[in-house]
């Protein structure tokens, strides 16, 4: 599958992290996430999951940190690659790794284009799922992330919700495993 469309190896993609810019803490969290999705994937008991596509949407996922840490970050991420030639499975992976997925009222209260940035592929929810495991670069549970997120913003709607999709992706990929 990989072969087919313009996907870039990891080291090329760790480089194009470090050629815009984007800071170390993020690039050092993207490699983390990059790990975890990984791991994850590993364990599923499905043959037809793009390991070449997860490790290389963990690292890019937050490619658009290079010019905002805002949520317009995962769609200047998506442009970023659209425009370099790269795999749409790839923009959409940065696209969608948003808190649990935005719909398009979530979308539209922050700020985005009003339409759905949900996860929809097995390795879009995989990046999503490993993204929300990974603080800077700890591994943390998803009560944890999220406890983190209710005291720091209020238990607020966009944030209830998210909670409540990456709980789903979770036990979906979960009964996936072996």
């Amino acid at each position: 599958m990989a072969s087919e469309e313009n996907l870039p190896n990891s080291y090329f993609a760790f480089d194009l992290l470090k050629k815009l810019k984007v800071p170390y803490h993020v690039r050092r969290h993207s490699l983390k996430v990059a790990e975890k999705a990984l791991d994850l994937a590993e364990k599923m008991d499905e043959n037809d999951v793009d390991k070449d596509l997860i490790e290389i949407g963990g690292i890019l996922h937050d490619i658009g940190r290079s010019k905002t840490h805002g949520f317009k970050h995962a769609i200047i991420g998506a442009k970023i690659l659209k425009e370099r030639g790269f795999s749409k499975r790839l923009s959409r992976i940065c696209e969608t790794h948003m808190l649990g997925g935005l719909d398009k009222e979530d979308a539209k209260q922050v700020g985005l284009p009003e339409r759905d940035y949900m996860p929809l592929t097995l390795e879009e929810k995989i990046i999503c799922l490993a993204d929300k495991h990974i603080a800077g670069t700890k591994d943390v549970s998803i009560e944890q992330r999220f406890e983190k997120w209710f005291s720091k913003y209020g238990k607020t709607q966009i944030l209830t919700k998210a909670k409540e999709r990456i709980d789903i992706i979770k036990k979906e990929i979960e009964n996936l495993s072996k």
